[in-house]
């Protein structure tokens, strides 16, 4: 099966043998209809119907010497249209209804003709061969015009040198011979045409597989005639004007329109690509850091718009805490146009800092140097692995205290029931005071194993369904007392939350830890505030300070067991929390700022049924 590029000719066949079979009636009424009128005028129209084929012949040439400045065209095809019409020219000029005939000459015209056609169909076959694309631009054109000029004088001016071609009586069969080459010649072409050796775009495949088509049939008509004025040669003549349509067709929809609906194509799919794109994607100047576009993903990230954004620079948004832009100029200026997932902080509109992994690239747009940045916003992803690294810990720190938990309390038992034995004898009496700090040592390190072992993920679970507000009220009070003994103060707002199926004496010990962590934040006169209200299918506790924050090297460690601000804490409490959190179907937020911080609890709500 032949091909033209990609598509096979079964795909086409029908179609162009329509157009074909079309093309030849047209022209055979064309042909009926001037045929009388070419006997009384046939000097002017010859001349109006081969000067309108040498403009067609020099337009091609001139589009493809232009365009292929921009792209890499097929250069023997340009030269092949440049040699065509200057021998055309010749051919129209010594037509012998013109009366320019050197004296005695007759078939001048016909030498230039056939000339004309050879170089045509000889240039077609050199098309699909290598040269076509490796031939010298100035070279090929030098070439062109003396070879055209040279067959051009050498005919005017050695007449008798070459034989006859044409009579009053009708053509040679030396004429013939050579028209019938040339048909076998654009035989040849269009053989290398359908088999994929003309390396070009189905566009112009398609337009000169149509010219030749209609000029093997023109060629034919021009073996049988006899006079000008017979009827054969008026249909070659129109013919050759088609087929030379279709040439300039080939040309101009090949290397003009078709590159340009690709380019218009090309550029709507990057755009589609860019606006589209399921990742933050931006475009700025190289020289200023100015914005020429960002995507939407870039835009919903950020919570930027399109207008706060595009002519202005990065600077003077202020948007990347790391110098990324900065850490491209010098990767450039290595010799390096690609920077690949880099870490960096960035800051949206509303000012909340986020990670993202920045990839860049150095773009032309417009002959402007431009960098085009890729950014994925990795701070959910950060959070999780780092809420994952601490679930580990806690889950090996909890197997451990399930481990070794109750073999250390039972040695400690038995010594704190002896110190109590031996603090109680009289000759021990003035030992007293190291004995009870011993026991309160004791008892300090039996609190400790106690928050321990509640790390574990295998403690038993007594979870039942309660109502959180009722157990924040049983609550109110001891929590008061402690804010009141601090010179602090508690607010408790509740909004009606659905019951929960929870172990109550965790969920104590998580709001009495997250509200003590809350006093001990604040200064004298501070306030911890509690509430409760449901968020979609959560219920929320949230347990708010007004302390000075955690800072960014604690915030990223919230949570790992034994982490404390406190000279007296053990790091259990906050790990503690998350344990219970965990094991009663829930999770634990925070809000941080240099105003306070929030504890948000999140439970999922759990049918009763």
């Amino acid at each position: 099966m032949l091909y033209i590029g990609s598509r096979s000719i079964n795909q086409t066949a029908v179609s162009t043998v329509i157009r074909l079979i079309l093309i030849l009636v047209f022209s055979l009424i064309i042909s009926l209809i001037i045929t009388p009128k070419w006997e009384t005028s046939f000097a002017i129209i010859h001349t109006v119907f081969e000067v309108f084929c040498i403009l067609i012949a020099f337009s091609s040439f001139f589009i493809i010497w232009f365009v292929s400045k921009i792209q890499k065209l097929n250069l023997i095809l340009g030269f092949g249209f440049l040699g065509v019409g200057i021998l055309d020219a010749f051919h129209t000029f010594y037509w012998q209804g013109l009366g320019f005939y050197p004296t005695g000459y007759y078939d001048l015209s016909a030498k230039y003709w056939l000339a004309g056609r050879f170089f045509e169909a000889l240039s077609l076959i050199l098309s699909t061969t290598s040269i076509s694309r490796s031939i010298s631009r100035y070279k090929g054109v030098t070439f062109t015009l003396f070879l055209s000029f040279f067959i051009g004088f050498i005919f005017l001016y050695t007449p008798h040198t070459f034989p006859t071609l044409i009579t009053p009586e009708g053509v040679t069969p030396l004429k013939i011979v050579i028209e019938y080459i040339i048909i076998i010649m654009f035989i040849c072409f269009l053989y290398r045409l359908l088999t994929g050796h003309l390396q070009e775009d189905i566009v112009t495949k398609k337009y000169l597989l149509l010219a030749i088509l209609v000029a093997i049939p023109a060629e034919l008509c021009f073996t049988v005639f006899t006079t000008i004025t017979n009827f054969y040669n008026v249909l070659g003549h129109v013919l050759k004007v088609v087929y030379y349509c279709f040439f300039l067709q080939a040309i101009f929809a090949g290397y003009i329109l078709f590159p340009y609906k690709e380019l218009q194509l090309s550029n709507e799919r990057f755009h589609k690509v860019f606006r589209y794109s399921p990742v933050s994607k931006s475009i700025l100047t190289i020289k200023d850091g100015l914005y020429i576009d960002v995507n939407d993903m870039w835009l919903q990230t950020t919570g930027y718009t399109r207008e706060e954004i595009i002519g202005f620079t990065v600077n003077e948004l202020g948007l990347y805490l790391g110098d990324v832009i900065k850490k491209s100029h010098v990767e450039l200026q290595r010799g390096n146009e690609v920077l690949t997932n880099q870490k960096y902080l960035f800051q949206t509109k509303n000012g909340i800092i986020r990670e993202g992994l920045f990839s860049t690239q150095k773009i032309m747009l417009q002959e402007e140097p431009c960098i085009l940045i890729v950014m994925i916003d990795i701070t959910d992803q950060v959070r999780n692995e780092n809420e994952l690294l601490r679930l580990d810990r806690l889950n090996l720190i909890g197997q451990m205290a399930a481990g070794i938990g109750h073999e250390v309390r039972n040695p400690m038992t038995t010594v704190r029931g002896f110190l109590q034995i031996l603090s109680e004898k009289i000759e021990c009496s003035k030992y007293q005071d190291y004995y009870a700090m011993m026991i309160e040592e004791l008892d300090r390190a039996n609190s400790i194993i106690t928050d321990f072992l509640s790390l574990s993920s295998n403690k038993p679970s007594n979870a039942q369904f309660y109502n959180l507000n009722k157990i924040i009220d049983d609550l109110f009070p001891l929590l008061q007392a402690d804010a009141l003994n601090a010179d602090h103060s508690i607010l408790w707002e509740k909004l009606p939350v659905s019951d929960l199926k929870i172990d109550r004496n965790e969920i104590h010990q998580l709001i009495i830890n997250l509200v003590r962590n809350g006093i001990e934040a604040m200064k004298m006169g501070g306030r911890v505030t509690i509430r409760t209200f449901s968020d979609g299918d959560e219920t929320v506790l949230a347990i708010k300070d007004e302390g000075t924050g955690i800072g960014p090297e604690i915030l990223d460690k919230i949570g790992t067991p034994f982490l404390t601000t406190k000279e007296q804490g053990t790091g259990l409490g906050l790990a503690t929390c998350y344990s219970i959190a965990e094991r009663n179907n829930a999770r634990i937020d925070l809000n941080t700022s240099s105003a306070g911080t929030t504890f948000f609890v999140r439970f999922k709500t759990v049918s009763e049924a």
